[in-house]
């Protein structure tokens, strides 16, 4: 095991972002070191569009039942992730949150039930029926058909931001008003988008997490989002970045500053 420290700083709506990160690496099995989480969130208390998504693959289904933890149990997020349990407590079925579930703001408020289901972390967050997240789930996610229902996952939940998935680029919605005067009545809506966060950075989608910071640094700055949003900015949602992504978030909000 060996420690990486990494120094960054950025000026940026007023306030200056600084901090030093040092993060503890495993070595990899081809040698290379992989990072441990930097960040961590959880959020706080208060409580069908298109075509059907299709069911995962065989290879995915097959994948899933062979998986091991040393006695043969499945884990609890693939299968969740394969539609054969619900998520706890009181939520659903991962196919029919992502079919049923898009644009029905009430039911997604109620964060409890299916969140930290939708988006395992390893760390236990509030709900605590849900499971952790593990390497061998977000090996099995990556590499067998379950990572596809993760980005419609992604996208359920950027609509109820008031938001949109387009050419992988995240844009505002036409809704966007409305959602985003919602959006700042509570902090845990920004707690929520940590959590989202650190999944995309399991799963190494680097490039999703770059566009939708830069369109949150652009809202920031227009103060469509408030205060506790540069606070989470700066304190949980860029450090989910690695060293280059940080690097070109820094270099776009260094360019709408200029302007």
């Amino acid at each position: 095991m060996s420690k990486t420290r990494h120094e960054y700083k950025i000026g940026y709506m007023g306030f200056n972002f600084s901090f030093s990160t040092e993060t503890e690496s495993l070595p990899s099995t081809d040698g290379r070191q992989q990072p441990l989480p930097i960040a961590s969130e959880e959020y706080g208390r208060s409580s069908s569009r298109g075509e059907a998504y299709r069911g995962s693959s065989s290879r995915g289904e097959e994948y899933g039942r062979s998986s091991s933890r040393g006695n043969n149990i499945q884990s609890q997020v693939i299968a969740f992730y394969k539609n054969e349990i619900p998520s706890q407590p009181n939520g659903d079925f991962i196919d029919n949150i992502l079919n049923h579930w898009y644009g029905n703001y009430n039911k997604l408020d109620d964060f409890d039930t299916y969140i930290q289901w939708l988006f395992p972390s390893r760390e236990r967050g509030k709900n605590s029926q849900a499971p952790l997240l593990t390497d061998e789930d977000v090996e099995i996610i990556k590499h067998c058909g379950f990572d596809q229902k993760a980005i419609r996952a992604l996208e359920v939940m950027l609509d109820f931001y008031g938001m949109e998935l387009k050419n992988n680029t995240i844009n505002l919605a036409p809704n966007h008003r409305e959602r985003l005067q919602v959006i700042k009545s509570h902090g845990k809506y920004y707690f929520v988008i940590s959590r989202i966060l650190s999944f995309l950075k399991e799963l190494g989608e680097q490039k999703l997490m770059i566009t939708w910071l830069k369109l949150l640094a652009d809202l920031i700055q227009k103060n469509l989002l408030d205060g506790d949003a540069k606070i989470s900015f700066n304190s949980y949602w860029i450090k989910y970045l690695d060293k280059n992504g940080f690097d070109e978030v820094k270099a776009y909000i260094n360019e709408i500053n200029r302007n």
